[in-house]
């Protein structure tokens, strides 16, 4: 049976449900909150900026996999993302993804769905000598998300990224530290950090080929491990003013998603 996604059954037990919002709970931990962190497929952001006046539009979509015990849970999450430049060392993104989760367990196949937390984010690159150059990139979410669902903190979120980038030819190297105050109304951890790396190789003029690792603190203050992930994509850019990029991220730990299939657009003006 399909249950409506508005009103989940009973059949589905704690655990089930407790696996379930903590599905969810990934993905809004996961890069802190949304896709809004860099150029998909990665989950490492970079130093670079749109330009004075200029805006980008990020369209993505990412379909998830995973089986805890006894549950397979399918998760559809796509993301639309804003930036607009602010300065031309300094940029202002608005994001807003919305999921749609399957679970299918002993009782049954239930469905849901409904928009996760949005969140507003200002990225400063504020040092540039030749290759290397640095970022500070503070950020809130908004409750916007249905908490009680699974979809939300259920308060505003605050947390920031420092963020380097080393590009001293076609191969490049970007990483980033972060820490989120996980104010919460679902029992969370509230203090989350974020590590990440990332390798970007420009392959032709057109294609980039990119390798992102990361490291998440877990949301569940009952479990200690981490959250890692590791993507495999590419970026094409048959113009300058669009790129089409996919990506296969595969989770370790507990706690992560164990596949996903990453796919985007992105359209500058």
């Amino acid at each position: 049976m399909i249950a409506d996604p508005e009103n989940p059954p009973l059949l589905v037990n704690h655990e089930i449900a407790r696996k379930t919002r903590l599905a969810a709970a990934a993905v809004l931990a996961a890069g802190f909150g949304t896709s809004v962190e860099a150029a998909h497929p990665l989950l490492t952001e970079d130093t670079g900026t749109q330009g004075d006046g200029n805006y980008q539009l990020e369209l993505m979509l990412d379909k998830t996999r995973d089986n805890p015990p006894g549950v397979t849970v399918r998760e559809l999450q796509t993301a639309a993302v804003l930036s607009y430049g602010l300065l031309e060392n300094a940029d202002l993104q608005v994001g807003l993804p919305v999921l749609r989760q399957h679970t299918h367990d002993a009782g049954g196949r239930h469905a849901r769905k409904g928009p996760l937390d949005a969140s507003l984010d200002l990225k400063w690159r504020f040092y540039e000598r030749e290759a290397l150059s640095l970022a500070f990139k503070p950020g809130i979410t908004l409750p916007t998300g249905d908490a009680g669902r699974g979809f939300g903190a259920g308060r505003a979120t605050w947390g920031a990224l420092l963020v380097l980038s080393y590009e001293p030819g076609p191969l490049a190297f970007h990483s980033h530290l972060g820490y989120r105050r996980n104010n919460n109304t679902v029992d969370q951890r509230s203090d989350l950090m974020h590590l990440s790396g990332a390798l970007a190789w420009k392959a032709t003029d057109r294609l980039k080929l990119v390798a992102d690792f990361s490291a998440d603190s877990n949301p569940d203050g009952a479990d200690r491990s981490s959250i890692r992930y590791r993507v495999l994509g590419f970026i094409y850019s048959p113009t300058p003013a669009f790129d089409l990029d996919a990506g296969l991220k595969h989770g370790h730990g507990r706690a992560a998603t164990d596949r996903a299939f990453l796919l985007g657009a992105t359209f500058r003006w």
